[in-house]
């Protein structure tokens, strides 16, 4: 199954589409990672590792798909799509980050991981709308790359040296990465909508 968006409907609120999408991003990374920190103690690393992404990437998506059903011709599994998306980038990105020596280029490289992993799993539902791939994966990774570089810089120039309680942490990365994803992907999800499909 693929999504049809509907470009009439885009065209007449392409803000709110941008929008919508941003803070459903935001807003599904906070209520996906917030009230799974307790989990953290609890469960096994490696069980954390798989149970965590699949839960925050559940409600991502269940986020941009209210906000995305609004412009579409007829529903989908957008919903499974952003869960297994999320799980797969984050044990991917992760992976790549802990194989990689600790440095600022290992970060980022794991964060582009990341979000090119999201963008791969995610295309088959928007192949109709983006017959290029390049462009969604190019959007994801600068997106997700970009979000996890300024919640990195924010924690740093707010809390320098001093102990940082999970839930203030949780809820800045959240945010502030999520914000800045779901900008840089809704102004790539407007500008492929705006363009003519390709069969």
């Amino acid at each position: 199954m693929t999504i049809n968006i509907d470009e009439a409907k885009v065209e007449r609120n392409e803000f709110g589409l941008w929008l919508g999408w941003t803070l459903a991003t935001a807003g599904g990374m906070l209520l996906g990672f917030l009230p799974a920190i307790p989990l953290v103690d609890v469960l096994d690393l490696g069980l954390a590792q798989i149970v965590i992404p699949v839960f925050a990437g559940i409600l991502i998506g269940f986020s941009q798909w209210i906000v995305l059903r609004r412009f579409l011709t007829a529903d989908t599994d957008w919903i499974l799509a952003g869960g297994a998306s999320w799980a797969a980038g984050f044990a991917l990105g992760l992976l790549l980050i802990q194989s990689l020596p600790s440095s600022l280029f290992g970060g980022i490289a794991g964060y582009l991981l990341f979000g090119a992993v999201v963008a791969l799993v995610q295309w088959p539902l928007l192949r109709v709308e983006i017959p290029n791939l390049l462009v969604w994966i190019l959007a994801n990774a600068l997106g997700w790359g970009a979000g996890f570089w300024a919640s990195d810089a924010i924690l740093s120039l707010i809390f320098s040296g001093s102990l940082i309680e999970p839930a203030v942490s949780t809820t800045v990365i959240a945010v502030t990465s999520g914000l800045v994803a779901g900008a840089i992907t809704g102004i790539a999800l407007v500008w492929i909508v705006r363009r003519p499909e390709v069969s």
